[in-house]
């Protein structure tokens, strides 16, 4: 090994339409200011392509999963999740990921922290970030989680084993309410005078959904004409953080853009 170089345990895992680097929490300073620098240096960030790392630079390739023995009596695992910014120096503990919480569980399993039981093993993953509980229920063969399988989602290519993930406990995980308005659907105004009915749902993280006719769209556009249209994301941008600052995350809608 290079003298200047400093060994780290990461394993690399996709989960759903994303992918994660994976580290133990005992191979990481506990030092939160040392713990992201060496975060950081891992990913190659902040760095657009994060060429000296192993992002993907991109928001669904740059994420982080840390993994520890579980610190509660009714959980397998503790699982903390982290997004890494490519262009800026944010390490952001704010949130989870539904796509890397799939993963989890195989990479308990694999990893010898939970027990495997052919053909299903259930793995109570405590997600630290939320204070909540998820269950996977993880398919098994000779002991490991299984990779193959029929199941295919939109945005992954290929078919895999079907993973199957409870979030019931996780809901109200940001704001501690199922519906954090307490109504199943809101009218909102823009500052420009536009209104628009959405519908504001917390199960690990605070969603918002609307109709796709309401903006003007079919519903059925790729990633990338939505993120090419400046005056729908503008839109989008300005609704997300109107409804942030109903629910009381911010207390003003510009601090969530």
């Amino acid at each position: 090994m290079h003298p200047e170089m400093e060994t780290i345990r990461c394993y690399l895992v996709r989960g759903g339409t994303s992918k994660a680097v994976f580290l133990m929490a005992h191979d990481l300073p506990g030092d939160p200011r040392s713990r992201d620098a060496v975060i950081r240096a891992i990913f190659g960030s902040p760095d657009v392509r994060q060429i000296d790392g192993l992002g993907g630079a991109d928001v669904l390739t740059s994420k982080l999963a840390i993994i520890a023995p579980p610190s509660r009596a009714d959980a397998d695992v503790d699982y903390t999740f982290a997004q890494v910014s490519f262009d800026t120096d944010v390490v952001d503990f704010n949130s989870n990921c539904g796509n890397i919480s799939s993963a989890v569980g195989p990479f308990a399993i694999d990893t010898g922290l939970v027990r495997p039981a052919d053909p299903l093993t259930t793995v109570r993953i405590h997600q630290t970030n939320t204070g909540k509980l998820l269950v996977a229920e993880v398919p098994v063969k000779r002991g490991k989680a299984a990779v193959e399988g029929e199941l295919h989602i939109d945005g992954v290519p290929g078919t895999g084993a079907k993973i199957t993930l409870d979030f019931s406990g996780m809901a109200g995980s940001l704001t501690g309410r199922l519906l954090p308005t307490g109504s199943v659907t809101d009218q909102i105004v823009l500052a420009d005078g536009r209104e628009y009915t959405v519908s504001v749902v917390d199960v690990a993280i605070p969603v918002v959904f609307l109709a796709a006719a309401e903006l003007g769209i079919e519903g059925t556009e790729t990633p990338r004409e939505i993120e090419g249209n400046p005056d729908l994301m503008d839109t989008l941008e300005e609704i997300r953080g109107t409804v942030a600052q109903r629910i009381g995350l911010v207390s003003s809608w510009k601090e969530a853009v």
